[in-house]
């Protein structure tokens, strides 16, 4: 199956968008990864 130009670039654009929003997430999730490691007066110092 042969997509065209345009739905190449759509399809193109969708995954960028959605790539992009989950690295968003990770580096969100990522942050409160380290602020549970850390004593509760350093959250706002690791943040």
């Amino acid at each position: 199956m042969e997509f065209s130009a345009e739905m190449k670039y759509v399809l193109d654009t969708i995954w960028l968008l959605i790539s992009g929003s989950l690295v968003m997430w990770m580096a969100a999730g990522f942050a409160m990864l380290e602020a549970g490691m850390v004593r509760t007066k350093s959250v706002t110092a690791i943040l």
